[in-house]
């Protein structure tokens, strides 16, 4: 029923958070017939080993109803870059090489402009031609300065909407500069006017955009509450005319799916650690709601969340259309009990 091409599954060093098998179980009882894993893992998915490792993880899971694919990451080394590219084609459950063009958990930022161009450069000259998703947040258009964990909005001050801007901008003429001719893919997108960039340079490039839900329900007035912290995510939630006009750019066709970046961390990890990431396997239901109360057609709601998605990745993924249980996974906070309320109402 959904695909799900942005989660973080956890497990190896962080299966207190959460391990494979849990999250496919989740995305199972969800509705969701495929998910694809991102690589800044504990240890983070770099070359061939960590990849079986997580395929067999899968594999072992017991759950044969959700298909598992698995970006594999970069670093600002060209030789490993070459090995991301060989495994790309070598296994078909890596679905796409992931830079961080920003550093964020766990640290696989790529944050010089000359080490991002030789990412291009390098697969411009091996002829890769598959899927670059980019977490894009500029270092320099940040001020760490202005973060304070008790004061949970100073993360949205700290990390503004121009970072976003101006890495998006820089792939853009990184991937033009070295003639990509690969399938540029913009994670998690969240501001507008980032949007719009996007839009132009598909002119251009083979480009797309998706975002997550909590950037279409939730504006940054949530981390103002008694449990700000928790919503703490990275790109940081904007403000509530940014949210309006994300559902707007969704509406008219500008941002190509939904992805909800799900990325478990314990309660502990959030208060005391003040990690980034929330939480969004569980809720697919609920976003198909919010999308419908929103007044998207279930024909525009199937294209956003299974077959554009499917196309672009040129996966061989059949929708289940199995019914969703009503099945409770406590992560220890519930991020949607507002929205909830707010659909019953209407």
């Amino acid at each position: 029923m959904y695909i799900d091409c942005h989660v973080h599954l956890r497990d190896f060093n962080e299966k207190y958070k959460e391990t494979i098998k849990h999250g496919l179980e989740v995305a199972l009882d969800s509705g969701v017939d495929a998910v694809c894993d991102m690589p800044n893992t504990n240890p983070p998915i770099l070359n061939e080993g960590t990849v079986k490792e997580r395929i067999s993880l899968a594999k072992n899971s017991g759950v044969k109803e959700v298909s598992y694919y698995l970006y594999i990451g970069l670093t600002s080394n060209r030789e490993q870059v070459k090995h991301a590219i060989d495994l790309a084609r070598e296994y078909t459950e890596v679905i796409g090489i992931k830079m961080y063009a920003g550093h964020s958990t766990n640290n696989l930022g790529i944050i010089k402009e000359e080490d991002q161009q030789m990412i291009y450069e390098t697969l411009a000259n091996e002829g890769y031609e598959g899927i670059l998703a980019v977490h894009c947040e500029k270092e320099s258009n940040m001020n760490h300065k202005l973060w304070n964990h008790s004061k949970p909005f100073t993360h949205c001050l700290a990390r503004p909407e121009k970072a976003e801007i101006e890495s998006i901008k820089d792939q853009i003429k990184f991937a033009e500069l070295y003639n990509f001719k690969g399938k540029l893919h913009i994670a998690h997108i969240s501001s507008p006017r980032a949007v719009e960039i996007v839009n132009k340079a598909k002119s251009k490039l083979d480009i797309s955009c998706g975002v997550c839900p909590h950037h279409l329900i939730f504006d940054w007035s949530k981390m103002f509450n008694e449990h700000g912290i928790m919503y703490k995510v990275n790109p940081p939630l904007r403000s509530d005319n940014s949210r309006k006009k994300m559902l707007d750019h969704l509406k008219e066709g500008k941002i190509n799916w939904i992805e909800t970046d799900h990325a478990p961390h314990s309660v502990k990890d959030k208060i005391n650690n003040h990690l980034s990431g929330i939480i969004g396997l569980p809720h697919w239901p609920l976003f198909h709601e919010f999308l419908r109360k929103n007044n998207f057609s279930e024909d525009e709601i199937e294209k956003l969340t299974f077959s554009n998605v499917m196309e672009r990745f040129e996966l061989d993924v059949d929708k289940s259309r199995r019914k969703t249980k009503d099945r409770t996974y406590d992560y220890g906070f519930n991020y949607y009990e507002s929205l909830e309320e707010e659909l019953n109402e209407v």
